[in-house]
């Protein structure tokens, strides 16, 4: 998968269990035209923001924190700064987002992105005690947006949370088409139809098959074993699978492309349930992250023959 699978493919779960103790929501802001997951209503603070050409605008910040015991632990963060007023200065902005950005810790992963066929930043930055997965876009409102989720290294990174952000029209629906306001004529982007078909190709191709645990399992009775080619609840390029561990056969559908790749999704309630990252043409890193499988310890899969 993507060199950024690992990371920011890892999933904090906004789950309503015992394994969080807040109810992560839908959050949902027509005014400034976004709809994000959090755990709990944000607070929204208003701050001066200067463009690097010393344009003064104001960025709306909107905050929420999970309960620091749950898997969740962390502060999730949501900016939206109206470039209206200054549309000339887009060709400046995610850059001048992500160089705030990428100052708070060492480079984990930073790379253009597609999240809902918006280009976007994706970065990873990690320090002594958090790490921040951050995603920056430009809308077609003419505004940017810096979606970060910090989270201590001893949780998952919140993946999820960074892929949640939607970006809504005058009417609140959500906007699927591709947008690269400002962007490099030159740049390769990885957005659209011809980059998402090669990438579930390439996906498809690394984790298809059957696979065992190296440590006490067989062929015979594999620990996860791959199927035919689905899409998820929200049409995303998938994978049916099955996990079968611990007395317990779980379904699902690992996604092989877009914000959510490398998730095994539970296809009644679209909430992931596993991570798997092929690190290797014949070893499948596996994480359990979500119900009913929380709790079962991170283990390494090894691809049978034939």
């Amino acid at each position: 998968m993507r060199a950024v699978s690992l990371i920011p493919a890892i999933v904090a779960l906004f789950l309503s269990t015992a394994a969080s103790a807040q109810v992560w929501e839908e959050y949902v802001n027509r005014e400034n035209f976004f709809q994000v997951n959090m755990p709990g209503e944000p607070t929204m603070t208003e701050v001066p923001y200067r463009t690097v050409k010393g344009t003064n605008l104001t960025a709306r910040v909107f905050t929420a924190s999970a309960d620091p015991s749950s898997i969740t632990a962390g502060t999730y963060r949501v900016t939206v700064v109206d470039y209206s007023s200054a549309q000339g200065e887009l060709g400046d902005a995610i850059e001048q987002a992500r160089q705030a950005m990428l100052a708070k810790g060492m480079v984990k992963y930073d790379d253009i992105n597609n999240l809902d066929f918006h280009r976007s930043r994706r970065i990873t930055v990690e320090n002594a005690n958090v790490r921040i997965l951050g995603e920056i876009l430009i809308s077609a409102t003419n505004r940017l947006y810096i979606v970060e989720g910090e989270t201590p290294l001893t949780v998952p990174p919140a993946a999820q949370f960074q892929a949640s952000l939607q970006i809504l029209n005058n009417d609140g629906v959500r906007i699927r088409e591709r947008t690269e306001i400002a962007a490099p004529a030159n740049e390769v982007r990885p957005v659209g139809e011809r980059a998402n078909n090669e990438e579930a190709t390439r996906v498809a191709a690394a984790i298809s098959g059957t696979w065992r645990n190296p440590s006490g399992g067989t062929c015979q009775a594999a620990f996860f074993k791959s199927g035919e080619r689905v899409k998820t609840q929200r049409m995303e390029e998938a994978i049916a699978g099955t996990v079968v561990n611990a007395g317990m056969t779980i379904p699902g559908h690992l996604v092989i492309v877009g914000p959510r790749e490398g998730q095994f999704i539970n296809p009644m309630n679209d909430r992931a349930v596993f991570l798997f990252d092929a690190h290797t043409a014949d070893r499948l890193n596996f994480v359990a992250i979500g119900a009913p499988a929380l709790g079962w310890p991170e283990v390494t899969l090894e691809r049978c023959s034939g």
